[in-house]
């Protein structure tokens, strides 16, 4: 059982190698992140679920003197100017796609004339930046191309930038950013990834799924996250939650190649992957 257990699977690495392969070679672009992390200096990674609104209460001094990393709406709330992170990520196509949304316009309206220190900016390799950017922002490009295979075949392919594990939330390439930067420790926070215990079926069998922020989303944010569930049934949002999932622990053992380490410094996080500790 156990010989044939391992023929199926090594056949079934072999397939996702290929199939990532060609991925790659259609889907990848030339990137331009490189090493910037000074010896002996940690990251702090901020999602944008709730349990952040707590950190910067107890942790101010913390994220004051590290470097952080910021993804999707965090800087059209007001606490991002007073954290002022170093690094900012956006992943989403409806970031580049969608300037009529009001709150995609004020993000961009936020990185042309908000930002007054520098910041770089790291978007897909294949968008299209909608807005000039203030003279502040340098933006850097990533390959959002999910890749599966053998393990030595990603931990290629990881390192050289041409692919991440499955992206299925900003929060995988945020962290494989911060890998790629040189950075050997990093932190997470915000990344509360409760979202199961906010799922619902309505009567009328619409899959209702609420993302709660640090921040309180406007209306506007509320309607286009119901437009986009409208019509994804409950195990399509399951098998999302499991790809995402099991995403993070690919990025533990690409990290554990790399001599990294990664910390879920986020309390009640449902992400397994990575051993809990606090901020330093």
């Amino acid at each position: 059982m156990s010989i044939g257990k391992n023929i199926s699977g090594f056949f079934e690495k072999s397939a996702s190698s290929l199939k990532s392969l060609a991925k790659i070679a259609i889907q990848s672009r030339r990137c331009d992140i490189k090493p910037v992390a000074a010896p002996g200096e940690s990251l702090i990674v901020m999602g944008n679920g709730p349990s952040l609104a707590d950190t910067m209460r107890d942790n101010a001094e913390a994220l004051a003197s590290h470097p952080l990393l910021a993804v999707n709406f965090a800087i059209n709330a007001p606490e991002f100017l007073e954290l002022r992170p170093e690094f900012y990520i956006l992943a989403d196509p409806v970031f580049f796609n969608d300037l009529t949304n009001a709150n995609v316009r004020r993000l961009w309206d936020n990185f042309s004339s908000a930002v007054t220190w520098p910041l770089t900016l790291f978007v897909p390799a294949k968008v299209r930046i909608p807005v000039k950017t203030g003279a502040n922002v340098t933006v850097r490009r990533f390959n959002p191309v999910g890749v599966e295979g053998f393990a030595w075949l990603e931990n290629i392919v990881f390192r050289t930038g041409a692919g991440m594990p499955r992206p299925r939330n900003v929060l995988i390439p945020a962290i494989m950013t911060g890998i790629a930067l040189g950075f050997k420790t990093i932190y997470i926070v915000g990344a509360d990834h409760s979202w199961s215990k906010t799922l619902e079926v309505s009567d009328e069998n619409v899959v209702i799924s609420v993302q709660p922020h640090f921040y309180e989303d406007n209306e506007a944010e509320h309607t286009r996250v119901a437009s986009v569930y409208k019509n994804i049934r409950l195990h399509e949002i399951m098998y999302s939650f499991y790809v995402a999932f099991r995403s993070y622990f690919t990025i533990r053992r690409y990290a554990d190649s790399r001599g990294v380490t990664i910390y879920n410094s986020t309390p009640s996080s449902f992400i397994d992957a990575f051993p809990r500790h606090p901020l330093p």
